[in-house]
């Protein structure tokens, strides 16, 4: 017998032949999250600790990369996790494909993952709890993995950029989610990521090219006609003066991007980070149901 099949597993291996990964849910009732703070935020006395226990109908999801999870009790003592709930559906519609505070798990479930709310366990805690495995295939897993890391690669952009191209782009697709919500269901559908340019320079004006990024080939007519409406609704509310913007909104898949577009390019989120600001606090999971 070799000295490798002689060698002492890690309490991550062993949990991961027990269905123990990054995606596994489990239920933890006990579990809290805590949040250093100041006392007196006027003063500033002492920093103390802010607790917050999990509901009973929460539920927690692995976050913690595999190969990290298995790795060494020594280098690894821990894994992440971060806070699910189902949500009722009208707030579950509300969620858009490119958000990057929360992550639509099971739209049939309403199940959603909140990435403000996230804390640390001792692996020996899993031997204790129930996994529970990904619960909507192979290819929402990979939308999930890649959702962990936008919270930490998506761009700040200049303000001047953010008030003249993303805002007023905000603002009317938020119009046009509440005056006809089938049009934006299914451009939130067939719209995998929305990219653009990162500008050469901080100050105006910005020459800017966009491109959507669809799910897949061959779009429908009802498809083809919300990315047009959308098209429409870039052209008409930027401001010309801070945005200079390509007249071809290009429309690729992940199989057409070149990995020197993709890698020239970033997607753009609702209440993306500034440079200054801008930033939009995320309500607690309170209360949706």
């Amino acid at each position: 017998m070799s000295n490798w099949d002689t060698k002492k597993r890690t309490l991550g291996e062993e949990l991961f032949d027990m269905g123990w990964k990054q995606g596994t849910l489990f239920v933890a009732p006990s579990a809290c999250f805590y949040l250093n703070k100041l006392s007196s935020p006027e003063t500033g006395e002492k920093i103390i600790q802010k607790k917050r226990e999990a509901e009973s109908s929460e539920i927690f999801i692995l976050i913690t990369q595999d190969c990290d999870f298995v790795a060494s009790d020594a280098d690894e003592p821990y894994f992440e996790a971060i806070l699910c709930k189902h949500d009722k559906p009208k707030f579950v519609k509300t969620i858009k494909g490119n958000s990057t505070r929360r992550f639509v798990i099971d739209y049939d479930a309403g199940l959603v993952a909140y990435a403000m709310y996230r804390t640390q366990f001792d692996k020996k805690v899993l031997k204790k709890l129930k996994p529970e495995p990904w619960p909507n295939g192979p290819k929402r897993l990979d939308e999930f993995v890649r959702w962990l890391a936008r919270r930490y690669d998506r761009p700040a952009i200049p303000d001047a950029m953010y008030k003249g191209f993303q805002r007023p782009i905000d603002a009317k697709i938020a119009l046009l989610e509440q005056e006809n919500p089938d049009v934006f269901a299914v451009f939130n559908r067939v719209v995998g990521d929305i990219r653009v340019n990162l500008p050469k320079s901080e100050e105006p004006p910005f020459d800017l090219q966009l491109i959507l990024l669809i799910n897949a080939d061959g779009l429908s007519e009802e498809e083809d006609n919300a990315i047009n409406i959308f098209k429409d609704i870039v052209r008409a509310c930027i401001d010309q003066e801070i945005v200079h913007l390509d007249p071809e909104i290009r429309i690729l898949t992940e199989e057409s991007m070149s990995l020197k577009e993709f890698y020239a390019t970033r997607p753009i989120y609702v209440a993306d980070y500034t440079y200054r600001g801008e930033e939009i606090e995320g309500a607690p999971p309170h209360g949706r149901n």
